[in-house]
């Protein structure tokens, strides 16, 4: 019969490596829907964090989400987090996304009580805070991807050599806030608050600016066939069909030509080669060979910080072979042996741009341009959609453009083999020989899109860790040459804003 041995503290520790992984792949929500920003003639008040030395300005719109400091004379009744908390009462924390603008004042939605108010009492109406630009200290916006991704890159090598005492109870009652608490700062120092207001020379400076409101497309007027026919004097439906079809070839135009802000999943396969040099004689404890089986498999999740740049978490697990041996006639003794090798890296992705050159893409985006146009005159709807499909080819060959990018990680390497040994008369007993080392992983690679929201990606990078102490499985250390696939699904704002954008079409449609 088949014997299973479960290390309860190992198990605890791989299910908080893969909560961390879930969870910087999901994207937080707000409790409330956002209503679009207030706009004026066309134009919207948009925040801008002005550099004064060289002239660099960030904007930011309503809705981002932002963390403040700021100072105010009298005392205010807002809630903040302990660790975030002025006790003097003059200085005051706001995290929140950023519901207003005026000229002189900024407008958040109040965070809601620490503690859940009782059922008896009646829940208040949703409520703001404001802030004068003039009583601002500091500010820095947030990309939430990009904030978990980097905490995530700290956190992950940590939690992988961390002791057994701090994944169990008691120990994980210390643990958690401490790990929240060193979260917080730690992001502090990577995503610096930009310093407004002071008494000093001041670097950065806010200001409030106009920029157009977020609107759709409309069909402009144009002569048709007839010098007397205009565009309005089509029919309605036809009308709002072909503004559909124009705002939707827009959106997926852009969206495939959009990284910044997106999340991809990937699903990954790949294969381990280790050198002959690292290897030693047969493991006589376990009598298993790490070197038998070198398919591996796992999970990743990537963030793009930049039109090219990713910054990424993964998970890779490799099954070992299994061992048994049953002796003996009237006493059986048994003898097994089982194990895996879960591998976790947190790693950057620097990407060196495309492969065709600008020569190549404009003579695409010229065909393109010349499609259209035919489109747009063609009368015969045959040969209008083989027009179409053409475009749609151009479009999505400038989309697979191949991106290839220089790879950075460092994580740990955990190789667990367990040993299962003894008879029905005298028990049975289990030993563990499993090791826990870093490890740090370089290569390149290459990424092509396949679609909207499909990537392919081909990597090949070298794995160091130290050796173990002593060879387990038939290895002195686990470094070596890994191929790997990644097959991605993005997701994004550009992806929300799109669906943004034709719902609203779709309630304009009369």
């Amino acid at each position: 019969m088949p014997f299973v041995v479960c290390d309860k503290y190992r198990c605890m520790k791989f299910t908080l490596l893969v909560s961390l992984l879930s969870i910087t792949t999901c994207c937080i929500y707000a409790q409330f829907p956002f209503p679009l920003p207030v706009s004026k003639n066309g134009k919207e008040n948009v925040l801008i964090i002005y550099n004064e030395q060289t002239g660099m300005a960030d904007t930011v719109k309503v809705g981002a989400f932002i963390k403040l400091w700021f100072w105010s004379a009298r005392k205010r009744n807002i809630e903040q987090p302990i660790y975030r908390s002025d006790f003097r009462r003059h200085t005051y924390y706001i995290e929140s996304n950023l519901m207003g603008i005026t000229d002189t004042t900024l407008v958040f939605l109040k965070r809601p009580p620490f503690i859940p108010l009782p059922l008896p009492i009646k829940i208040p109406a949703r409520d703001f805070d404001t802030v004068k630009l003039s009583e601002i200290r500091s500010i820095r916006v947030v990309n939430r991807n990009l904030d978990g991704a980097a905490k995530g890159a700290v956190m992950m090598p940590a939690m992988s050599v961390m002791p057994s005492y701090f994944t169990t109870f008691p120990g994980m009652l210390l643990i958690m806030p401490s790990m929240n608490l060193i979260n917080t700062y730690a992001g502090d120092v990577m995503f610096p608050y930009r310093r407004v207001n002071k008494d000093s020379i001041n670097r950065f400076s806010l200001r409030v600016g106009e920029i157009p409101a977020d609107t759709l497309y409309y069909i402009h007027k144009r002569k048709m066939t007839n010098p007397d026919d205009y565009e309005w004097e089509i029919e309605r439906l036809e009308r709002y069909e072909k503004m559909y079809a124009h705002v939707k070839q827009e959106l997926s135009d852009q969206i495939l030509d959009t990284y910044l802000g997106n999340k991809v999943l990937n699903f990954t396969l790949g294969v381990t080669l280790i050198p002959n040099v690292f290897k030693s004689g047969d493991d006589v404890k376990t009598r298993i060979s790490i070197t038998e089986r070198k398919i591996y498999f796992g999970f990743a999740s990537e963030n793009y910080i930049s039109e090219r740049h990713r910054l990424g978490l993964e998970i890779q697990m490799n099954k070992t072979e299994r061992f048994m041996s049953v002796t003996g006639s009237s006493s059986q003794s048994i003898s097994a042996s089982s194990g895996m090798i879960l591998s976790n890296f947190s790693y950057f992705k620097y990407g060196l741009g495309g492969l065709y050159s600008r020569q190549y893409k404009a003579r695409k985006w010229a065909d393109i341009s010349e499609l259209d146009e035919r489109i747009a005159k063609e009368t015969d709807e045959i040969e209008s959609g083989n027009l179409s499909a053409q475009r749609t080819l151009l479009k999505d060959l400038i989309a697979m453009e191949p991106r290839p990018y220089l790879l950075l990680g460092i994580g740990a390497v955990n190789t667990t083999l367990i040993k299962i040994k003894g008879s029905m008369a005298n028990g049975i007993s289990a030993t563990d020989y499993s090791q826990q080392k870093f490890a740090v992983e370089g290569g390149m690679g290459i990424t092509t899109r396949l679609g909207k929201r499909l990537l392919y990606d081909l990597s090949a990078k070298y794995i160091w860790s130290p050796g173990y102490s002593p060879a387990i499985g038939g290895l002195e250390r686990y470094s070596g040459f890994r191929l790997q696939v990644n097959i991605g699904y993005m997701s994004g704002p550009s992806f929300a804003r799109c669906r943004r954008l034709l719902r609203e079409v779709n309630r304009r449609r009369d």
